[in-house]
């Protein structure tokens, strides 16, 4: 993989000699200095009025260094939504994820404070006339956790039971893929009840990341132990089994939390698994 300083210097340089890009920021675990590994990527902003122009383009970041793959999308990261992204593999296997943010993101974090991504750490590389100035130094600490709102958190149940009423009907059919499919949007919502517990159990104490993310850090041990069932083969009888140990953990969870934060707890898992019985057993037939 590539040097990440030197790919850090060569960043740098396109910036130097780019017109509109005022500032190069960067965030990510390089930034916090804390689990930095030989795979870790970069994390970068590209600030100025220039930046956002570069969205869709392929020819910048070869100006950098020689490109393997490159994604381009709008960015969902916490605290840079509206910016858009460049996601860069270089040639011998460094990714860099690039923002490509304009100047009010500067104005945005000195008037409203950091956001989750400058809290944690950030490094100011590159600043052409001094428009950082004006940032807050970070404090690396668990971002603030919002607990979820009533609608949310029945929403969030409504979603994972309504998928676990599909997967038996696709893996019925014989239908793995679709199957599969349902099965890890259900995870992905299971994903988000797990955390919602974690972080009501620590009062938020526990920054539980997103993605799954170091989710040995934070899970406990009784959920931990289950967690490879919640993975199954490209089978449609090992995707039955898997999505009953997640029904069966979302249930769990799912009560907990809701005891925890004093939310509505939707009593379904044993209505669904009646579904999933029949539609398992007149598959059978």
């Amino acid at each position: 993989m590539e040097d990440p300083r030197a790919l850090l210097e060569d960043v740098l340089s396109f910036a130097a000699r780019s017109e509109g890009i005022d500032a190069v920021i960067e965030t990510g675990s390089r930034a916090r200095k804390q689990r930095v590994d030989a795979f870790s990527d970069l994390d970068i902003e590209l600030i100025g009025p220039g930046a956002p122009a570069l969205a869709g383009r392929d020819d910048w970041p070869a100006e950098i260094a020689p490109v393997l793959v490159t994604l381009h999308l709008a960015n969902d990261e916490p605290g840079t939504e509206g910016w858009p992204a460049s996601l860069v593999v270089y040639a011998q296997g460094r990714k860099v994820d690039f923002t490509l943010a304009g100047p009010d993101r500067l104005r945005q974090l000195a008037a409203d404070g950091l956001d989750p991504v400058y809290r944690r750490g950030y490094v100011v590389h590159y600043d052409r006339a001094g428009v950082t100035r004006e940032l807050p130094p970070s404090q690396p600490a668990v971002p603030p956790w919002q607990p979820p709102s009533r609608e949310e958190f029945i929403n969030a149940q409504r979603e994972f039971w309504f998928e676990a009423t599909q997967v038996p009907i696709y893996a019925a059919r014989g239908e793995a893929w679709p199957a599969a499919a349902r099965l890890v949007t259900a995870r992905e919502v299971l994903l988000t009840i797990l955390e919602w517990r974690a972080a009501a159990a620590s009062e938020g104490m526990i920054d539980t990341w997103y993605l799954g993310y170091h989710l040995d850090e934070w899970i406990d041990e009784k959920t931990d132990a289950v967690l490879a069932e919640l993975f199954p083969r490209y089978d449609p009888e090992e995707i039955i089994a898997s999505l009953r140990s997640a029904m069966s953990l979302f249930a769990r969870a799912s009560a907990e939390t809701g005891a925890l934060l004093s939310l509505p707890v939707l009593d379904l898992h044993d209505a669904v698994e009646r579904h999933l019985s029949a539609v398992h057993s007149s598959s059978a037939d």
